[in-house]
């Protein structure tokens, strides 16, 4: 049927390709290579890519849109150097998930047009090494969004960070948004090689590893000016990891965002990992006015360390620009008791601006309560007072 029509453009879009007919109308699509301006194809399974992938091989001149997410248990080979026939100069958007492609930077390298890049879900087969990856995107000056997530631990052959000098790194002059799943040393490498001056939004999973070393990272994110214009953030567990988010509070624009997420094993140990993160990367003078803590009610915590305490104080030191502190409900006891910790006479030492304590659920009694009511003294005494406030309601306690 598509022989009927005029020469217009074709998108190809198919779910699963589980049935005949729907492989039969990509594979007819695909032989028309010099129409096909988008290829869509989800949760692709072994025997259709079988199918697909000979196509593929040629050249599609017009292709400015391409999506391949193979089926999570697919154990198809490595995609070939001469996938889209080596060459995409039109591309725009690429975004590959499962897919096992170590050729990628090649591709790359030609598709000078390309604003969207995210290679997801990187098994050992697709491995990168990250001198490999910023070769490839040297030619991408208009490149707005990157996405690197790798599916395990990823070690590095040479452990060794050799750091550019400022004018030897690569320019990504147009990329606004940065997201990255894997090993820190991953991470080093990569932003020790890369500049991106319009940098604005980042999202952040390290796998957890003993010693965490992000120098170069912290380094990366103080160099970009837009991400210390966050004034708000959000610290957020969740079973699999614990994420920071920063933002602008922006009304009407897109919020600029920073997400940290180490994923660790033990809650407490995701604690201590969390604090030395935001100690690190933070941007040192952010206009940070709201901090939030959310915690689920199902959250199951470790207590694993031997002074968890001592790491919620370490978490909230970075945030010394903070007046308004939001603690779901069953946070509220684990921080209250850490800052009862603070002697009254150091008790402005973490989180000194602060004036404003919401909690959320019902109103403190017991240990709860004596804790709050002792850091609220404490802060009153010191000519920094705290009013503490139902969340929900926006009523003061009476403590």
């Amino acid at each position: 049927m598509l022989d009927i029509w005029p020469e217009l453009p074709i998108y190809i879009g198919a779910f699963e390709c589980s049935t005949k007919e729907v492989r039969d109308n990509v594979v007819a699509a695909l032989r028309l290579n010099h129409r096909v301006s988008g290829i869509r194809l989800e949760d692709t399974s072994d025997s259709a890519w079988e199918t697909f992938s000979p196509l593929m091989k040629h050249s599609f001149p017009a292709l400015t849109y391409l999506l391949v997410q193979q089926s999570y248990h697919s154990t198809m080979d490595e995609i070939s150097r001469s996938f889209l026939g080596g060459s995409a100069p039109s591309l725009q958007e690429l975004y590959l998930d499962r897919v096992r492609f170590p050729a990628l930077p090649k591709l790359i390298l030609s598709a000078t047009n390309l604003v969207h890049l995210w290679y997801d879900d990187i098994s050992r087969s697709g491995y990168i090494s990250p001198q490999a990856m910023v070769t490839g995107l040297s030619a991408l000056t208009r490149l707005e969004s990157l996405s690197l997530t790798f599916r395990s631990p990823e070690p590095l052959p040479d452990r060794e960070i050799r750091i550019p000098p400022p004018h030897a790194r690569t320019l990504l002059p147009a990329l606004t948004y940065l997201r990255f799943r894997g090993v820190p040393e991953y991470m080093e490498h990569l932003v020790a090689q890369i500049h991106d001056p319009l940098l604005e939004s980042m999202e952040i999973t390290f796998f957890h590893q003993e010693v965490l070393e992000i120098s170069e990272l912290a380094k990366f994110i103080r160099r970009a000016d837009k991400l210390s214009l966050v004034d708000r953030g959000e610290v957020i567990f969740r079973s699999e990891c614990i994420s920071v988010k920063l933002s602008q509070n922006l009304q009407g624009i897109d919020p600029k965002t920073l997400m940290l997420n180490p994923a660790c094993v033990e809650s407490d140990f995701r604690l201590s990992y969390l604090a030395h993160f935001c100690a690190s990367c933070l941007p040192t003078h952010s206009p940070f006015e709201c901090l939030h803590i959310y915690v689920p009610l199902d959250y199951m915590w470790q207590d694993v360390i031997d002074d968890p305490d001592a790491q919620w104080l370490e978490l909230l030191r970075p945030f010394n620009t903070v007046k308004h502190l939001r603690l779901s409900q069953i946070v509220v006891p684990r921080v209250a008791q850490a800052l009862r910790r603070l002697p009254s006479e150091r008790v402005t030492e973490v989180l000194p601006a602060l004036e404003i304590v919401s909690i959320s659920g019902l109103e403190p009694l017991g240990p709860v309560k004596e804790a709050i009511s002792e850091f609220v003294d404490a802060r009153q005494l010191s000519g920094h007072p705290v009013s503490i406030y139902d969340w929900q309601w926006r009523e003061m306690f009476t403590l």
